[in-house]
């Protein structure tokens, strides 16, 4: 048996069909403002945006600036304690920085990140920084050159679920759902029972052989990378490593490229 019939056999003992065969099908959807309103808590409430190696590396700083100023503002008046007086100070703060270390504690940190969640022009920029982006597909063929894509291992918090998560390495496929709510409940752990319940719901999909309808994951491209990747997923995890783990192709995403 060569490697390829290998491959094939291991995915059938695990439940992950081949491509021709997979029950599990989904169609990625554009997302809508609502679905940015849902994500901006992935933009402007996460301390993984506002570090070196994102919005305030020096290669990105300037172009994300342009997009967020007065987001970049309110972030500098709060690290200050009062009003700067320009855009080379509020660079002078956050250049190179990253949020959590520079604010010294997670309460500070909760407190912005409340103050940027509720800004009504924060969420204005937020909105225009999503807008920037377009649908591409992540790993699949390109149904007009035929050609086979993935990026999913040149994206940095993009990958299969048992790459996350240690407790699933030795546990199949068709066993994943129940021993991830095992787990969740052993760890209080609310995003293991929500895996669980997206595995449950292509079942129930599959079962109905009807293709099941999920706004695409949100991914950036900076003018750096961040962790040797040239992609950051930031949005949508859940459901882009369930659909990997599921064998689904294609892994399409909501891609905003920073560089052009």
């Amino acid at each position: 048996m060569n490697l390829q019939e290998n491959i094939q056999r291991i995915k059938q003992m695990m439940g992950l069909l081949t491509e021709v065969t997979n029950p599990y099908k989904v169609e990625w959807l554009e997302p809508t403002q609502e679905y940015f309103t849902q994500e901006l808590s992935e933009l402007l409430g996460n301390p993984g945006r506002f570090t070196e190696k994102e919005f305030f590396n020096p290669d990105n700083y300037d172009t994300v600036y342009g997009i967020m100023p007065h987001t970049f503002r309110t972030i500098a008046e709060f690290s200050k304690g009062e009003d700067v007086e320009g855009e080379d100070e509020i660079k002078d703060i956050l250049l190179n920085q990253n949020m959590i270390s520079l604010l010294k504690e997670e309460e500070r940190w909760n407190e912005l990140k409340n103050i940027l969640i509720n800004d009504p022009q924060s969420i204005k920029e937020g909105y225009d920084f999503f807008s920037r982006g377009q649908m591409t597909i992540w790993k699949g063929t390109n149904p007009e050159t035929g050609e086979h894509i993935d990026n999913v291992n040149n994206t940095d918090y993009m990958g299969e679920l048992t790459s996350f998560l240690e407790p699933l390495k030795k546990t199949v496929s068709s066993k994943m759902s129940s021993h991830l709510k095992k787990v969740g409940d052993e760890e209080g752990s609310k995003d293991l029972h929500a895996f669980a319940g997206n595995i449950d719901q292509y079942r129930e999909f599959a079962k109905k052989g009807e293709t099941r309808e999920l706004p695409a994951p949100f991914v950036v491209k900076y003018y750096t990378k961040k962790n040797d990747k040239d992609y950051v997923l930031i949005g949508g995890f859940k459901r882009s490593s369930i659909a990997l783990e599921m064998g689904i192709e294609p892994i399409k995403v909501w891609l905003i490229d920073l560089t052009k």
